[in-house]
């Protein structure tokens, strides 16, 4: 009986520089966890500073107050938009056309009909975004300030683009004009509001922070 031969290690594949559109959508929509795609870069959600490692099982999580404060702000949304206009949460995918990426925000807001770019995939991406609100962390911060918001004011719907932080009293809003620029009002007082005018909608800061923060009583 001859010995049995050994088979060779399978090669590691590194991982690609650069992937399409349709290779990121083949990838995300099998996935466990949810990935977003810029400039040919596939990275969790969560944590920009990986890219290009396919693992579908991977899951950047988030702090318990990063929760807490996606939740409150989803239910408040809830009960104060128009009927005219829904929130989603964080599993909704947003299709920036100028660019080709794909971003899941914390909460995105439509108002009117849906809007698709691929209508009839299991995950669809939407097209017309009013309010995009996103919940910075550690990891997230810069590139939600920057990157981030580079690429979702290319999207001709979206109005208003919130940034709000969970680590302190602080949130950022930026409205588009009619000029074409964006005005800047950041609020870091309890007593202040944060007014989406273009949904008719207005939550007070005390409302997001009551009990997320040492000094925040619920």
């Amino acid at each position: 009986m001859s010995a049995a031969r050994s088979q060779p290690e399978p090669p590691v594949v590194p991982p690609k520089t650069w992937y399409s559109p349709e290779e990121y959508l083949a990838f995300d929509n099998a996935a466990e966890g949810r990935f977003e795609y810029a400039d040919g870069r596939i990275t969790p959600v969560g944590a920009p500073e990986i890219v290009n490692v396919l693992d579908p099982t991977f899951r950047a999580g988030a702090s318990p107050a990063h929760y807490e404060l996606s939740r409150v702000v989803s239910g408040l949304l809830f009960n104060r938009l128009p009927a005219s206009c829904r929130a989603y949460s964080s599993d909704a995918r947003v299709y920036i056309p100028i660019t080709r990426a794909y971003a899941y925000p914390d909460v995105v807001i439509v108002c009117g009909k849906p809007e698709y770019h691929d209508p009839d995939a299991a995950l669809p991406s939407l097209l017309n975004p009013r309010v995009l609100i996103e919940i910075l962390s550690d990891s997230t911060a810069d590139y939600d300030r920057i990157g981030k918001f580079m690429r979702y004011r290319s999207i001709e719907s979206l109005q208003e683009y919130v940034l709000i932080d969970p680590r302190t009293v602080a949130v950022e809003l930026f409205t588009r004009q009619e000029s074409g620029g964006w005005n800047y009002s950041p609020a870091n007082d309890l007593q202040e509001k944060l007014t989406l005018a273009s949904v008719g909608c207005t939550l007070a800061l005390a409302e997001l922070y009551a009990g997320l923060l040492p000094t925040v009583a619920a």
